[in-house]
């Protein structure tokens, strides 16, 4: 995976030029695609923010960004259109392996009915987050089994990929490639190599909380029906920035630390 310098950015991402950016890269791509895939309404980006995020943007910010999105959304590649399931060819010319369409869309209706418990809109996933969320199916399905995980870890990569393309420049993903290559998740000598590796500055550790989490946490213990309505998924990208363990998977957070992943 490539790398960029983020002191390469643009001006709406680096705050230069009087234009600080409010969100993280992750809010900003998820704001992108929920107006992009309703009509550009203002009051859905507010929806999704505070919904997810807790965030209230003033007028004035909100209307920058849309600007700035839909700047970039009109020189957009089909690959971030909103994917057709029924569109075999399409789904794999933009890099969707036919072999993992099943669980794919399985993933897919998981989100949308955890989105509707809470009482929230989902986003439609793009040829771009398919693609992505193959890829760890792919490549690291062997240790990493629950869908939610895969969806998260996936959005990540997603999320840098398209912020990046926003600016021009190559995402940054070692840190994800470096957790992942030696899974500090599995077991204790697993966490005390990758902490070696990390103190001896060998490798980057995986940072989550400066891009953010997946664009729609799925809870993998499926109890969305303890979520508040219109709380849950704010809690929950909370809780996995903010893990006292981060090197685990999302799962295990959420598991060992959510009171909402209790029975």
């Amino acid at each position: 995976m490539a790398t960029y310098n983020p002191k390469g950015a643009s001006n709406w991402e680096a705050g230069k030029r009087g234009f600080q950016s409010a969100l993280n890269p992750c809010q900003q791509v998820g704001l992108l695609l929920i107006w992009a895939q309703n009509n550009w309404k203002n009051s859905i980006g507010r929806e999704f923010l505070e919904s997810r995020y807790r965030v209230s943007l003033p007028p004035r910010t909100l209307t920058a960004y849309k600007s700035r999105f839909k700047n970039f959304w009109n020189g957009r590649s089909s690959i971030d259109d909103m994917a057709d399931w029924s569109d075999f060819r399409g789904l794999i010319a933009h890099g969707v392996p036919e072999r993992h369409l099943a669980s794919l869309h399985a993933m897919w209706r998981n989100i949308q009915k955890i989105c509707l418990d809470v009482g929230v809109i989902p986003i439609n996933p793009t040829y771009r987050s398919l693609k992505w969320w193959s890829y760890v199916a792919e490549y690291h399905g062997a240790g990493i089994k629950i869908h939610s995980d895969i969806q998260i870890i996936g959005d990540q990569y997603m999320v840098r990929e398209m912020a990046a393309d926003m600016v021009g420049n190559f995402p940054v993903t070692d840190d994800i490639d470096m957790w992942l290559m030696y899974e500090p998740w599995v077991s204790q000598e697993n966490m005390r190599r990758y902490l070696n590796l990390i103190g001896e500055q060998k490798i980057t550790p995986i940072d989550w909380s400066t891009n953010g989490w997946g664009l729609e946490i799925a809870d993998s213990v499926e109890r969305a029906d303890q979520y508040p309505k219109g709380y849950g998924m704010s809690v929950l990208n909370w809780l996995l920035a903010t893990s006292p363990e981060p090197y685990l998977l999302p799962s295990q957070v959420i598991e060992r630390y959510s009171i909402f992943a209790r029975p």
